[in-house]
């Protein structure tokens, strides 16, 4: 929805690097190459433009510790595998992109623990997090997607409830319950019979919901990205040093 929003308001043409939207495409030898400049060439001819990937943490994956004392040859790239592109994408973005060309290129994830911090960091310029709603937030989503659709909601409805159990969940899952819920033949059928939440529940419990866990996984992965964690480190050993120094000044003055 945010990259949408960024098309949009910015009047950009959209390029979709995604895993799942280049799977299949290709796949020969050395084809990689050939497809991340046809879309650099593209997006550089059209700009403004907008090279999005999601699931950024499938083209830069974390490596894997290996078991030490075995040291196999390297394993061939898969063609198919996301990865395939991570080389050509950073070659390619040094040569074509820089202060004058106006191509932004933008990587999602919800799984940031899977990449590679070192190389989100490094390659993408800024990073944003994007925290899940809160109860108000989630309360005027479940409103505005559902009355987007024609749903007729009632004051005997259990928005409240609806939005205290979808804690974890993002505004595109609230969004997608919505969709699948409602359908042309439920928005007809509603005057006979109304809107239930036992309805919205079943949808929603497919969607990926982000745990407590997670959630602190989230918070970590932010302040490593944005470097707010060290910032605060330093902040806190000034902080303790001067209070320390303070401290030692007044003993002194004590015999």
């Amino acid at each position: 929805m945010v990259v949408r929003a960024c098309v949009t308001e910015t009047n950009s043409v959209l390029f979709d690097m995604s895993p799942s939207n280049i799977e299949g495409l290709y796949q020969a030898k050395k084809e990689e190459e050939r497809l991340v400049a046809s879309v650099m060439v593209a997006a550089k001819e059209y700009q403004p433009s907008i090279i999005y990937i999601d699931e950024v943490e499938k083209v830069v994956p974390a490596k894997k510790k290996g078991k030490k004392g075995k040291k196999g040859s390297k394993k061939k790239l898969d063609p198919s595998d996301p990865k395939r592109i991570k080389k050509p994408l950073g070659k390619w973005r040094t040569k074509f992109i820089d202060d004058k060309t106006r191509i932004t290129i933008i990587g999602c994830t919800s799984e940031p623990e899977e990449g590679s911090k070192k190389e989100f960091k490094k390659f993408f310029d800024r990073q944003i997090y994007f925290p899940f709603p809160d109860y108000t937030t989630r309360r005027m989503m479940w409103r505005h997607f559902m009355q987007s659709k024609g749903a007729i909601i009632k004051s005997e409805f259990p928005l409240s409830t609806l939005a205290h159990i979808s804690h974890g969940y993002s505004a595109g899952s609230i969004k997608k319950t919505c969709n699948v819920v409602l359908t042309k033949y439920r928005i007809e059928s509603q005057e006979k019979r109304p809107l239930t939440l036992p309805e919205f529940i079943g949808p929603l419990s497919i969607c990926q919901n982000t745990m407590d866990e997670q959630y602190e996984e989230f918070l970590k992965f932010t302040d490593f990205i944005t470097g707010d964690q060290k910032r605060r480190d330093e902040a806190e050993a000034r902080i303790s040093g001067e209070d320390g120094g303070a401290a030692k000044k007044k003993k002194k003055g004590k015999k």
